[in-house]
């Protein structure tokens, strides 16, 4: 972004990351395929923005649960709007903190987490705490951009390569199953809680 160009405001933002532009690059049906979840799960979208992944998630969950959880206030407002004008009946939408969640511990089958891990001062701990909320032997699914430049996404310096990704998390307690390539900007790996 120049200097000269106005930062985008939340709504700015909220617009472009419900954008149908996203399509082209990260499919919530494509990306899906390839998580390990089960249509009787009780499942969270931790960090779900305004509810892009939300929505398509809920409906791969036909009899199970999601909760949709964010720390933002105007992301929680809009993702439950998301929620309410698709008329999904098995979603709840949830204002959470960095590290702590209205969850309790072990009550999940799996989690979501899209673009979510880079933004966390301690990442350790973030982890963690993700791990707490999952069933042994449960999943947890992170897509996150590769660190190098480009055209969008978060400065170099808070990105995080799969290795370093993978790491933190073993060391959180879950154990990788695997990471593959989404679209040469973004990357997605598979964990189980160990």
């Amino acid at each position: 972004m120049s200097s000269d160009q106005e930062p985008l405001t939340t709504r700015d933002f909220i617009d472009l990351l419900l954008s149908p532009d996203r399509l082209v690059i990260s499919d919530p049906l494509v990306i899906f395929s390839f998580c390990p979840i089960n249509i009787h799960e009780t499942v969270a979208d931790i960090g779900c923005g305004p509810g892009y992944f939300t929505v398509p998630l809920a409906k791969s969950l036909i009899n199970g649960k999601l909760y949709a959880l964010d720390i933002d206030e105007e992301m929680v407002a809009a993702c439950q709007e998301q929620v309410e004008q698709a008329r999904m009946g098995n979603v709840e939408v949830l204002q959470c903190g960095e590290y702590d969640f209205p969850l309790e511990p072990a009550s999940l089958d799996g989690v979501f987490m899209a673009f979510v891990v880079h933004h966390s001062e301690d990442r350790a701990r973030f982890l963690s705490a993700v791990r707490d909320l999952i069933l042994t032997r449960g999943w947890c699914v992170v897509l996150e951009w590769y660190k190098k430049e480009t055209e969008s996404g978060p400065p170099l310096e808070h990105r995080i390569d799969p290795e370093e990704l993978v790491q933190l998390a073993t060391n959180a307690g879950f154990r990788s199953l695997g990471w593959r390539d989404l679209n040469g900007e973004h990357y997605m790996v598979t964990f189980r809680r160990s």
